[in-house]
Order: structure tokens, then C-alpha cells, then sequence
């Protein structure tokens, strides 16, 4: 929803990471981006923050029952889940 872009992006800036499945991915990326001097990224790694898989699933209980950002997110790919729980973890949309 775009009434929440400015607060979303504020409050989880890891939503603007590049995502690569493995370290070797990421390097490979680095590499081109240095190759072509194309900046600087950051990067999440899917096989770094699989263990955050587990913790998008907990329910938690949240003042006045308000939302996570995480469960307003939908996925066209569930093996993003867990870089997009590590961007935003526990945060509320109040």
C-alpha cells in the first residue's frame, strides 16, 4: 500500500537488498557490479537467514492485535520468506 511506502522503507531498509540463494552468488554479483562499476549493493543470502523461516511462522501477540508488516506480504516464491522476515522481523503496521 503506498500510504505506508515512506514508513516501510524507513523502518526496513534490509527490504532494498539484492537477494542471492548463496554466498557464491553474492561474490559473483560483487563481481560484476565492481567489473562494471555499477556501485555497491548489499545483499541477503537465502542459505545465511533460513533459520528465520521458523520465526516468520510464530504467532505473536502484538498490541491491540496489529499486524506484522511480515504478515501483509505476499509471496510469489515462498524461499524468500525468510529474507523478507529478516528485513522486517517484528514490526507493526499501526
Amino acid at each position: 500500500d503506498r500510504k505506508f511506502d515512506v514508513a516501510v522503507s524507513t523502518a526496513c531498509p534490509g527490504l532494498d537488498n539484492l537477494v542471492t540463494e548463496t554466498t557464491r552468488g553474492a561474490k559473483a554479483c560483487v563481481e560484476h557490479l565492481r567489473k562494471h562499476q555499477l556501485g555497491r549493493a548489499t545483499f541477503t543470502i537465502l542459505d545465511k537467514v533460513s533459520h528465520f523461516a521458523e520465526k516468520a511462522d510464530r504467532p505473536l501477540q502484538t498490541p491491540e492485535g496489529v499486524p506484522r508488516l511480515f504478515d501483509l506480504i505476499s509471496f510469489s516464491d515462498s524461499r524468500l520468506k525468510p529474507a523478507f522476515y529478516h528485513a522486517t522481523r517484528d514490526t507493526l503496521v499501526a
